[in-house]
């Protein structure tokens, strides 16, 4: 139950919030906690250099027939002065954790001796209890403070400052951490990031497999046991649907492929009828139509084992099987302009199928061009044909629908010239089964003709 639960996308987004937020807020927390700390120490050295200088200015400003008066209100109130003692041979120099203090002291008190912590300090009273709940904590320097120095008369004193159980007077409110900030938006702008890739991760596969079904429709199928559930269940459905127009596509194909077999018999039997027909003119006009019948048969057969059968590839050489084609091209009368690399262009496919397609192509070209080109290059992890001629084009409107099965543009074309109109849908079709896409533009103007380009990938 926990485990389908956590493969949910929606529980997955929110323990990455909840998580995120959570360590954000933490470092975040430490950050402004050690802040406090050293604006609370801070405010502590300023109390305790107020309190110091305040004692000193008024011992200075007391006759030293007072001091003793004085020195007793002080002791009352926390603090011990002792007058005409000097600072001990061995009286340490400024500790390290006490600089900040003694920045503060120095330029008040220019002969200032030495500045000692809890250590030197004599035990006159009982040390504080350590903090509890509520309680303020003590501070770093300790609970004491010694400081030996003199007055104006040049009379050696001592202040011993008990402060550590005190908590200094509220100062002015510090600056935010910059640094906290900065982490902060970095953990906020992280956890945005993870969430927004969480959720469109999954439809951007959906999204290229969607545009890789429209160029091939046997491409590999989305795997099902990866992602949150909704993320398969999505797959699922998207693989199904791929099953179904493969299926429908396959069908279409086997219904086409058994009426233009069942046909064959009936057309031979016509054929031989044909023969006994005396009047040659119309002899050989039933002759003409039954032969440009028994062609679109025979396409429309090669069309629906295409749609039905998985193609079996093996390393094809597109520089020999191009150049073939086109020496047989010439062979047969027609005059080819040819641009071929010297190198071998090797890919996986059927040899067979990719023949047919040049095939069916420059015979569109020869049909309405004087001297139709190839090419052949790569481009990056690509190969492209390219197939132009010099002929009238296409109208623009028809260039969308000119790929589609039996789809003849007979403007001024005849029978003769047209073909059957599954010429390039065969030609589409076998590039498509090569995980390939082909394409038909008209040349710019004012130059007149076609432009194929047929790209397959590099393998």
């Amino acid at each position: 139950m926990i485990k389908k639960l956590l493969g949910t996308m929606s529980v997955r987004i929110f323990l990455i919030t909840v998580i995120g937020i959570l360590l954000t807020a933490t470092v975040v927390s430490m950050l402004g906690q050690r802040d406090s700390r050293e604006n609370e120490t801070r405010l502590r050295d300023q109390f305790a250099f107020d309190r110091i200088e305040s004692m000193i200015r008024i011992l200075e400003a007391t006759v030293p027939e007072k001091r003793s008066e004085i020195q007793d209100v002080f002791k009352r109130m926390g603090s011990h002065v002792t007058v005409g003692v000097e600072p001990p041979q061995n009286a340490p120099l400024i500790p390290a954790e006490l600089a900040n203090l003694n920045n503060l002291l120095v330029p008040e008190i220019a002969d200032l001796i030495s500045l000692s912590k809890a250590s030197h300090c004599a035990p006159r009273r009982p040390p504080l209890p350590p903090p509890g709940f509520g309680a303020p904590p003590p501070h770093p320097h300790g609970q004491c403070l010694a400081v030996y120095t003199h007055l104006e008369d040049n009379t050696p004193i001592l202040i011993e400052l008990h402060y550590g159980g005190r908590r200094p007077p509220a100062g002015p409110p510090h600056e935010r951490n910059p640094l906290a900030i900065v982490l902060a938006l970095l953990g906020l702008i992280s956890i945005i990031w993870a969430v927004a890739s969480v959720a469109t991760q999954p439809l951007r596969k959906l999204a290229n497999a969607a545009l890789q079904l429209a160029h091939n429709i046997e491409h590999a199928p989305l795997p099902e046991n990866e992602g949150s559930t909704e993320v398969r269940h999505a797959a699922k459905a998207f693989n199904e649907m791929q099953r179904s127009i493969l299926k429908h596509i396959q069908e279409r194909g086997f219904i086409l492929g058994a009426i233009a077999h069942d046909l064959q018999t009936p057309l031979t039997r016509l054929r031989l009828r044909l023969e006994k027909v005396k009047d040659q003119d119309l002899k050989q006009g039933l002759i003409k139509d039954l032969t440009a019948t028994q062609e679109m048969v025979r396409e429309g057969l090669d069309f629906a084992r295409l749609c039905g059968e998985n193609i079996h590839k093996s390393k094809v050489d597109l520089t020999a099987l191009a150049t073939a084609v086109c020496d047989d091209f010439e062979d047969a009368g027609h005059a080819m302009n040819t641009s071929l690399p010297p190198e071998s262009i090797t890919i996986l496919g059927s040899a067979h199928l990719l023949t047919r397609c040049l095939t069916n192509l420059l015979n569109n070209a020869v049909a309405y061009a004087q001297t139709p080109a190839l090419s052949l290059h790569t481009e990056g992890k690509q190969v492209i044909f390219i197939i132009s001629d010099d002929g009238p084009g296409i109208p623009p409107q028809e260039l969308n629908n000119v790929l589609e099965p039996f789809r003849r543009l007979e403007d001024s074309r005849s029978r003769q010239t047209g073909g059957t109109g599954l010429g390039l849908a065969i030609a589409r079709m076998i590039v498509e089964k090569h995980g390939g896409k082909l394409s038909i533009n008209n040349k710019p103007r004012p130059a007149s003709g076609l432009v194929i380009n047929i790209t397959l990938p590099l393998q």
